[in-house]
């Protein structure tokens, strides 16, 4: 699918135009197109579409989703939806390949192919169908967005009006250079390339005039003069500078900032113009910079502020991991500023193995420059004469890789005054007066941009490879490195088989591209060995071990699990600030809390590295350890119950799935299934049901675990697999869990057996069985909230029975137990259910607030089992209303939930779907329904709603038999829940009304 968005949106699956009627619907699949597959919260969402003050925005939220994927049909899977928010696996294809357009405009300009601009320009712009979200504008996000789109669209037609005017054709340009400076008055480089275009074509009084017009309307209209730049341009207009007409020089009055104005929307320039100054004449011969082998991509906007620090004197470090394109940076700066006659020295550190190397290498490159005489740098005391022929040619002094030497560049850069130096190390130098520059990772559209440049595959990438490629980008950190040495290997791998392989990025990376990024940077391994060969040996053993933790650490967490041997608790915290120094390992501040992290490039690296040192289990052993003590810690206060506690599990979350997947068939499987255990009621809060089962089926088998630890995890393990729907194998898990508790005579344990038990024979649809056994352990309850939890099934069970006073008063016992002791969680669950019953009974507005109470609990949860759950009961009091549209969109807000067809979302929506009439729609459903074959309530749910299409449908005949056949089965189960019984004792025959007895 695609989605275009520079113009009205239209929306395209395999060349087939695809209708999207509602703005709305509309709007949340293009926001979520721009958003580049990273998921988008709910809260964000819903204020792009409505603004920050609007009632229900989730709610709201649900019900638009649930009606686009209704609209896109068998479509529909493109629209997912994961913890972070929703998320889609579509992309704004049109946006992209203007993006593309833009960098190799950057690319042409600064290699002076003014030719090539003008094409990328022009392909640029041919794919605006008009202004960007025209159709949209009264959403908010659309209304910033287009406008900020159709900026970009002027910049980048001022670009390629540039670049035609440098080739010469300022005749042909001055006509719509006139019409666009009309639209847009105070747009200052327009006017300035409206006067140059003028100015050239002999019109000089014309574009004297065009810059005094100019600074009235700024004065008049905004109360502010024109920039130094038009300044400039009109004095050199008046001077006739000779300048003006050189076709290969573009003055910063034209456009002083033309490549920041020409990047993507929110992205990076790939490029900086030239200086409006004349060339200074140079002192002698510049030294030579090497001419690059390929095309400079991405950090246009680092570019343009280093620009600007090194014109005045100081220090300048420009830091960063391995990879990151320091050197390639500092080159292309080197190139720019040597360009404008301002001499550059230009020493490469890497190849030195002293650092009394340093300052003769930084000699020998004056030398080679011609910028020091034969003499007048003494070999033996070289450093005042490097310091005087540097000052006296005002030259700057690029000292690239020097990690490993930083007390002979700290010497030098200590003693220079009165020029520019640039550095590029891992880590700064942390001298006076320095001036940092991190390079962080490459934004997201320039990696594409690179990695397509350098695969040589421009308009060869299809919709279904650009996601492969974003993968490959996103699996190597967006670093350049890893990007240029990626794509070298599309000589023998498709994009897809590099995807499917990317995920071993060390061993896949090693090869590399001669003469990519330097000679030290050949592969990705070489690069990472550089950095761990100059650790120290503590340093070193950190860094390898940091490689367990999975999505990053606390210093706590690292202090529990990285010492051993000889590295101690106190050794952690100054190795890990020397690590952070060097950008190899990463800070991430949230409030007071610091996390550190490694890039997962440096991550797999150091677990190469942990493995060649056989440290592996130790750490992973140890890891393992850590989580299950921090899952116990936080746990112990309140169980679980508040929602702050359940957050801060999740918050470790990447740790614990990782440790939890490295350890069965493992000597970690026993702690493995203990972690699982104590993981039981965070993942029953969120319903992360399947994940639980996947867990505790790869642990159960291989543990080496007490017969009371078993049975307390199969007890568990039987609980998740019931409500993922496997109600067969939920009762063999915990008959098993039975058997091995009978002997222990552990009265807690034997409880939460039949606790479960009971849940089970309500799903099956058991209810009189159900109900016995949940009074019974009501009864039998060692502690209140082990009764309330009993009292919370057994209302549902007689909810089911069609006894919901009954029920009502199980669910105020159970509710009043959980307010007692602050269970959020279970106060989620017990209000919901109280709505149910309070339905029941006929008492819509008491349940509609309280299942807004439960949804209260819920939110803070972030559980997706009640509020979907919560939407079905307004559903219901809606259709009791006779409110059928409003029913409807509750209906589908919960069916956006379910995972599969197990559930009653499709059978609620379908008997909506019913009572409008809309018979297909509802069979439909029905048939997802039963070809899920799902067992107990749902089925009879079901089947009780079909009766009732039959008769709708006219087909009383197989009505009759099949309500014969629900009301027996209805009997054999006790099922008399009377939001589906409703259907065998109030179901019209045909051609009547379908509520009026037959």
């Amino acid at each position: 699918m695609d989605v275009l968005v520079l113009g009205p949106v239209q929306v395209w699956a395999d060349g087939v135009a695809v209708t999207v009627d509602r703005p709305l619907e509309r709007a949340v699949l293009v926001r979520l197109a721009l958003a580049n597959r990273v998921p988008v919260p709910d809260g964000r969402l819903a204020e792009d579409l409505w603004g920050a003050e609007v009632e229900r925005p989730v709610q709201r939220l649900r019900v638009v989703v649930s009606r686009l994927r209704a609209a896109l049909g068998p479509l529909a899977e493109v629209i997912g939806r994961t913890p972070a928010g929703y998320q889609v696996t579509v992309a704004a294809t049109d946006l992209l390949a203007a993006e593309a357009a833009a960098q190799r405009l950057h690319t042409a300009r600064r290699a002076g192919d003014y030719g090539a601009v003008a094409a990328a320009a022009e392909a640029a712009l041919g794919l605006w169908r008009g202004p960007a979200l025209a159709d949209l504008r009264t959403v908010p996000f659309a209304a910033a967005e287009g406008e900020r789109l159709d900026d970009w669209r002027l910049s980048l037609t001022v670009a390629g009006l540039e670049a035609n005017l440098e080739l010469g054709a300022a005749g042909e340009v001055v006509t719509e250079l006139t019409g666009l400076v009309a639209r847009h008055a105070l747009h200052e480089p327009l006017s300035c390339l409206l006067a140059l275009a003028l100015y050239r074509t002999g019109r000089q009084a014309d574009a004297l005039d065009r810059l005094a017009r100019l600074r009235r309307a700024l004065s008049e209209e905004l109360g502010v003069d024109p920039s130094p730049d038009t300044d400039a341009l009109e004095l050199r207009i008046l001077e006739h500078d000779p300048a003006l007409r050189a076709s290969a020089v573009v003055s910063s009055g034209e456009l002083s900032s033309a490549d920041q104005m020409t990047s993507a929307p929110g992205g990076t320039a790939a490029g900086t113009s030239e200086s409006a100054t004349e060339p200074r004449p140079r002192r002698s011969p510049a030294p030579v910079l090497a001419a690059p082998m390929t095309s400079f991509v991405g950090r246009g906007r680092e570019f343009t502020t280093l620009t600007t620090r090194l014109a005045t004197p100081g220090l300048t470090t420009v830091v960063g991991v391995a990879g990151s394109g320091k050197s390639r940076l500092a080159a292309e700066l080197g190139r720019s500023i040597d360009r404008s006659g301002r001499p550059v020295v230009l020493v490469e550190l890497a190849p030195l193995d002293r650092a009394d190397d340093v300052l003769p290498a930084v000699a020998a490159a004056l030398a080679a420059g011609e910028l020091a005489a034969d003499g007048s740098i003494d070999p033996n005391a070289p450093l005042p004469g490097i310091i005087d022929a540097l000052a006296a040619a005002g030259a700057l002094l690029v000292l690239d890789n020097a990690e490993h030497v930083l007390e002979s560049v700290t010497e030098l850069v200590m003693a220079a005054a009165g020029f520019s130096i640039l550095v590029t190390s891992q880590r700064p130098l942390a001298v006076p007066g320095e001036s940092v520059y991190p390079l962080g990772p490459l934004d997201r559209s320039v990696a594409v941009a690179l990695f397509i440049e350098r695969a040589g595959l421009h308009g060869l990438v299809t919709a279904a490879e650009r996601d492969s490629l974003v993968a490959i980008c996103a699996a190597v950190d967006w670093l350049p490195l890893g990007i240029e040495l990626a794509a070298g290997l599309t000589r023998t791998l498709t994009i897809s088989q590099l995807a499917q392989r990317i995920d071993d990025r060390v061993r896949l990376l090693v090869g590399g591209v001669r003469g990519v990024a330097g000679g030290r940077h050949t592969s990705l391994r070489v690069a990472l060995d550089w950095s761990y060969e100059l650790l120290a040996e503590r340093e070193q053993q950190v860094l390898r071990r940091l490689g367990v933790f999975a999505g990053g650490c606390t210093l706590e967490a690292a202090e529990a699990v990285v010492p051993a041997g000889d590295l101690e608790q106190g050794d952690i915290a100054p190795a890990m600030v020397d690590l952070v120094n060097r950008n190899l390992v990463t800070v991430q501040t949230d409030g007071a809390a610091r996390r550190f992290l490694l890039l997962e490039t440096v991550r797999d690296y150091a677990l190469a590295r942990l493995a060649e040192a056989h440290e592996v289990e130790q750490l992973r052993a140890g890891h393992l350890r850590w989580c299950l003590n921090l899952v116990r810690a936080i746990g112990a206060p309140d169980g679980f119950a508040a929602a702050e506690s359940v957050a801060a599990v999740f918050a470790e979350w990447p740790n614990i799935l990782a440790a939890l997947e490295r350890a069965p068939v493992t000597p970690r499987a026993t702690d493995g299934l203990r972690l699982a255990v104590e993981m039981h009621v965070p993942w029953l809060t969120r319903a992360w049901f399947h994940e639980a089962q996947r867990h505790y089926a790869a642990l159960t088998e291989s543990a080496e675990v007490t017969p009371h630890e078993l049975a307390q995890a199969l007890s568990h393990y039987g609980f998740h697999t019931l409500m993922t729907g496997d109600l067969e194998a939920a009762a063999v898990q915990l008959a098993k869990a039975g058997e091995l508790a009978a002997p222990l005579y552990d009265a807690e344990l034997a409880q939460t057996v039949r606790y479960y038990q009971g849940i089970v024979d309500i799903e099956r649809c058991r209810l009189p069985e159900a109900v016995a056994r949940l009074r019974e352990g009501e009864r039998l309850a060692v502690r209140d909230t082990q009764g309330a939890s009993f009292a919370d099934a057994l209302g549902t069970a007689l909810l089911y029975s069609g006894q919901p006073a009954e029920a009502l008063a199980a669910y105020t016992r159970s509710s009043a137990v959980d307010a007692a002791h602050q269970d959020e969680h279970g106060l989620s669950r017990g209000l919901s259910n109280r709505a149910k019953a309070l339905l029941g009974l006929g008492r819509l507005d008491e349940a509609l607030a309280t299942a807004e109470e439960s949804d209260r609990y819920a939110r803070r949860l972030d559980d997706r089992q009640i509020l979907p759950l919560n939407d079905l009961t307004r559903a219901a009091a809606a259709l009791a209303a006779g409110n059928l549209d409003a029913a409807e969109s509750y209906c589908r807000a919960a069916l956006a939930h379910e995972a599969d067809a197990t559930g009653l979302a499709r059978v609620d929506l379908a008997d909506v779907l019913l009572a409008k009439g809309e018979t297909g729609a509802a069979r439909t459903l029905l048939d997802e329904v039963f070809a899920a074959a799902p067992g107990g309530v749902p089925l009879l749910a079901a089947r009780a709603v079909s009766v009732a299409l039959l008769f709708a449908e006219g087909d009383d005949a197989a009505a009759r038999s099949l309500l014969a056949d629900v009301r027996a089965e209805c009997a054999a189960a006790g099922f008399g829940w009377q939001r589906y019984t409703d259907r065998l004792f109030h179901t019209g025959c045909s051609g009547e009304t379908w509520l009026k007895p037959c």
